[in-house]
């Protein structure tokens, strides 16, 4: 493990120990460039055997680009709590940190109870959040599509499920904005979305359709080493009207 990553535990996952959900951390799922994802012994309480604690880099360790293009129009009620992030205080800072968690744990949420293929979240607090191990019964974490075996005969049906799930997620008034085959999940022949920190949602972002396009872009150009044809463009516009017609 990390160094950063060991030090970042004890604090971040305290609420989960006391509350009776975890018993211990087993290993380093994934370490990225906001999170690491920790693999997590679950309690009954929990009522799972294995769990991710996804823990949010520090500050000054995170390395999140274009986190300006993801906070377009996202609303901060509290009058004090809006001047300190606005100000970069050292509460503004704080508060901005878990105003990303936040998001995604309400994203997660959202689009699981909508049905999309995503980890279903489990509990949050300033730093972290538990949620779903995407895994088989011994516990062990499912490959990113990246680094998966995929049966060619599958892969127009998986990449058929992806444009559901990505239409879905629309139809929540949500775009993922990073979606590639590193934040994807390969479990039975099922893709599971994952990393939604940075979803934004298109009624409140100029950005909205060029991230949309980017995120069907890398899904078809992974599967069309599958022999999966497919014209990207002219889905995204097809899928754009749609949806702005049910926004009206």
């Amino acid at each position: 493990m990390e160094t950063e990553a060991l030090t970042a535990l004890p604090d971040s996952l305290e609420e989960f120990y006391e509350f009776g959900l975890i018993t211990e951390e087993l290993d380093v799922i994934k370490s990225g460039k906001e999170a690491t994802a920790y693999l997590c012994r679950g309690t009954p309480k929990l009522g799972v055997p294995f769990a991710v604690a996804k823990i949010y880099h520090e500050r000054n360790h995170r390395n999140f680009k274009r986190a300006s293009v993801y906070q377009e129009n996202r609303v901060i009620l509290e009058g004090q709590v809006a001047r300190a992030v606005k100000n970069h205080s050292e509460f503004g800072k704080q508060a901005e940190d878990a105003l990303w968690v936040d998001h995604e744990f309400e994203w997660l949420s959202n689009l699981h109870y909508a049905g999309v293929d995503c980890p279903e979240p489990y509990y949050s607090n300033a730093r972290a959040i538990l949620m779903e191990l995407v895994s088989d019964e011994a516990g062990v974490p499912a490959p990113q599509l990246q680094h998966a075996r995929i049966d060619p005969r599958l892969a127009p049906a998986m990449f058929e499920r992806l444009l559901w799930n990505i239409e879905t997620m629309l139809s929540q008034n949500c775009i993922h904005g990073d979606l590639s085959p590193f934040n994807i999940l390969v479990h039975d022949d099922r893709c599971v979305i994952i990393d939604l920190p940075q979803c934004i949602d298109p009624r409140f972002s100029e950005s909205a359709y060029r991230m949309l396009e980017r995120d069907v872009a890398n899904v078809a150009k992974f599967f069309a080493r599958y022999g999966v044809a497919f014209d990207s463009p002219a889905y995204v516009g097809r899928l754009w009207d749609r949806w702005q017609r049910a926004e009206l």
